[in-house]
């Protein structure tokens, strides 16, 4: 019984093959050679391998055996769509979250965030010098000033804030990338709740500098 078994496995495995090796052909595969490369390359047709993407026979009976007879369900495009994306943050409601995010994350999370928020700024300030001439920059500040003079805490704290924590978050990293010190769990986050601490101080003694 256990000879016919494997028997029977052996002959669907040379029949899943062979059909490989057809639709690879009628995919417009051309063999080169024989023996394992020459089905190594059928394979590698009808699979996509190589390809970006999930090929659209992918599970597919139409244009060959595809991968059916592994147990590839016939709404698997379905279920495709529906796969969280990677990293896998959010359930599958898109609302909830699967993992906590405590201090230390949320501060490496702030100071990437800040990063990109200062290079949004030098690149306007740039663009906005370059196309104006020096004096576009200092204007444009003097003109949001009269214009929305209650804007103008926020908007420099707005600005202040990248600035200082990022500055602040980079003197964190120098330490820990030349001592190793404060990397350990309970000092990364006292460290990261001194950080978020110091920022807002310094910024809101900055937003309320008047120049």
């Amino acid at each position: 019984r256990r000879d016919g078994a494997l028997g029977g496995a052996m002959q669907h495995a040379r029949n899943s093959t062979g059909a490989l090796a057809r639709a690879a052909l009628a995919a417009g595969a051309r063999p080169t050679g024989a023996g394992p490369a020459r089905t190594d390359a059928m394979l590698a047709a009808v699979r996509g391998i190589g390809q970006v993407g999930v090929p659209e026979n992918y599970g597919q009976v139409k244009d060959g055996p595809g991968t059916k007879f592994l147990g590839t369900p016939a709404n698997h495009r379905e279920l495709l769509e529906k796969r969280p994306l990677s990293p896998d943050v959010f359930d599958i409601d898109g609302s909830s979250t699967h993992y906590k995010f405590p201090v230390v994350a949320l501060s490496s999370i702030t100071n990437r965030v800040t990063g990109c928020v200062l290079s949004g700024a030098v690149a306007f300030g740039g663009t906005l010098t370059a196309v104006g001439g020096p004096e576009a920059l200092p204007a444009f500040i003097e003109g949001f000033k009269s214009t929305v003079p209650f804007l103008v805490f926020p908007a420099k704290a707005l600005v202040g804030f990248p600035f200082v924590y990022h500055t602040l978050g980079g003197f964190r990293h120098i330490v820990w990338d030349k001592t190793t010190n404060g990397i350990d769990n309970a000092s990364a986050r006292a460290s990261s709740i001194g950080l978020f601490a110091a920022s807002g101080a310094v910024t809101a003694a900055l937003a309320s500098y008047t120049f």
